[in-house]
């Protein structure tokens, strides 16, 4: 019986060290979490419409960063730490997914030009949000994406 009670007792206060050890952060981005392909990419200015459904480019959304993957094959896939305040998405700290290379820094925008992106701090409204599409904006272009 009191084998019992200690093996309990320890078994209890192992579980609570785990709850205290691990800092799990709870967030509220709800429908912009997932993996979402970029679809179509448009000029504000000139009206431009490039239809990219053919494209692999992906945009995968989670906790406080946004991973954007070229499933082609062609160009690096590129992390941006995000903050989601109010209808925006402020990206920053981009950086490459290489840790071959130690995940270094964009050298310049072009590099993720092929993502949709025209800044390595871009400023995104976020015009239209549902569980399946997802509309961003800048004052240069509007990017539409579509959960995959």
């Amino acid at each position: 019986m009191i084998m019992k009670k200690l093996v309990r007792y320890i078994f209890s206060g192992m579980v609570a060290l785990l709850f205290t050890a691990c800092d799990v952060e709870f967030s509220s981005h709800g429908d912009l979490y997932g993996y979402w392909h970029l679809e179509s990419v448009d000029s504000v200015a000139s009206g431009v419409h490039v239809n990219m459904k053919d494209q692999l480019k992906f945009w995968s959304v989670q906790s406080k960063l946004i991973e954007m993957n070229d499933h082609d094959g062609v160009f690096s896939p590129v992390i941006f730490h995000f903050d989601q305040v109010g209808d925006s998405l402020l990206l920053y700290d981009a950086h490459f997914n290489n840790r071959e290379t130690g995940d270094p820094e964009p050298e310049g925008v072009w590099q993720v030009l092929v993502y949709g992106i025209n800044s390595l701090t871009p400023h995104l409204r976020v015009d239209a949000l549902t569980n399946s599409s997802l509309t961003l904006s800048t004052q240069e272009v509007r990017l539409k994406l579509k959960k995959f």
